[in-house]
């Protein structure tokens, strides 16, 4: 009608994109629709496997399937723009301090896969008895908007309207990656009928010409033989650092010769400190009080089942101010010419409270704000 003003739509929208199916040690590739801005991604990893083996009883790793499997996800735009490179179970750390849920996991093992690979016990990978299918459902959230921040967090946004490419990668594993610690027992896997999906959640209405920052992570891991002392790792500059997640895992004090993967602990670090410029200290703690100050500072309730708890080997140094709310404003300045290093200081234990015969492993997920040309 004449005069009629028009009402620009904005709901949120969904799809999902084609299949990948699991292979091992390989790269999976889905390109991204270039029509739309996104908020997340949603990967989810289902199907079943046949397990044999010959002798003993084979022992799942402690984290689920998908980080087995699936060590790693980018997001690379243009070639060349890395978005994301980040590690499974640190996405799924984010999404329960985020939001208090820990995402979709379930698996199961029986004489057949699950009715319609949908098992449903909450565990990570099951092994059954020999020839028996394990069956697994995982989800994985991948999120562009920041999911940290309640102030600006809608300005994370992935825009990909007009971008030459864009696309997802998914670094797949070897199935005996699934072993934990203290396996004996060699284990072949066949007829796998393990597939992921990818759901996509959009703002499609917004203007191909709006500017947004990338909430940039990057994911790198050092292993450690021995006992270290402000041990010096360079944390990425020339951005905004909003924060550092860390994993450290380790095998049991008095490992066996046998024993493979490794397990989350509390007691790999002892202290760390972020300094800026080799003497401006912006954060020094130590990894237990860290871990306790996540639970409360989240509200995340990960209590112990059997001496293990989700949030077993996780520390999180945020940099936004909470007396900001959460404002993005505030993430850490290390853009040169001000800052010329950024390091982040850990001392390890000692080998009386943690084994070094199976290296112990510290992950770290650099979190920063990058302005997009």
């Amino acid at each position: 009608m004449a005069g009629q003003v028009q009402m620009v739509p904005s709901s949120e929208r969904q799809r999902k994109l084609q299949q990948l199916t699991f292979t091992e040690s390989s790269i999976l590739s889905r390109d991204l629709p270039r029509d739309t801005v996104l908020k997340h991604l949603q990967f989810r990893l289902s199907g079943s496997v046949v397990t044999t083996f010959g002798s003993g009883t084979p022992v799942a790793d402690a984290f689920a399937a998908f980080d087995n499997i699936i060590p790693r996800i980018d997001i690379i735009v243009n070639g060349s723009r890395t978005v994301k490179s980040v590690r499974p179970h640190l996405m799924r750390i984010q999404q329960l301090f985020s939001t208090l849920v820990l995402a979709e996991r379930a698996s199961s093992a029986a004489a057949a896969a699950a009715t319609d690979n949908y098992p449903t016990v909450d565990a990570g990978f099951t092994y059954g008895t020999t020839t028996q299918v394990s069956t697994v459902r995982e989800s994985i959230l991948v999120s562009f908007e920041d999911v940290y921040a309640r102030i600006g967090k809608e300005s994370t946004w992935l825009n990909l309207k007009g971008v030459a490419s864009a696309e997802a990668k998914l670094t797949t594993a070897a199935f005996s990656s699934l072993l934990g610690f203290g396996n004996t027992a060699p284990v072949v896997y066949s007829a796998s009928t393990i597939v992921i999906d990818i759901l996509t959640i959009e703002a499609q209405d917004i203007p191909p010409e709006m500017r947004f920052m990338d909430w940039k992570q990057t994911t790198k891991e050092l292993t450690f033989s021995a006992q270290v002392t402000d041990f010096a790792i360079d944390i990425n500059r020339g951005n905004r650092l909003q924060g550092l997640m860390l994993l450290t895992r380790t095998g049991a004090a008095g490992t066996t010769t046998t024993a493979t993967g490794k397990l989350a602990s509390n007691l790999v670090v002892t202290d760390l400190s972020l300094v800026v410029n080799g003497q401006n200290i912006i954060k020094k703690t130590d990894f237990k009080a860290l871990n306790a100050e996540n639970r409360s500072r989240f509200g995340v309730q990960a209590p112990y089942a059997s001496n293990v708890s989700i949030l077993d080997g996780i520390a999180y140094l945020d940099l936004l101010s909470d007396d900001a709310r959460g404002d993005l404003n505030t993430a850490l300045d290390v853009r040169p010419p001000l800052v010329d290093n950024v390091q982040l200081f850990v001392s390890t234990n000692t080998a009386s409270n943690v084994s070094y015969t199976n290296p112990v492993s510290v992950t770290i997920m650099s979190e920063e704000l990058v302005q997009v040309a």
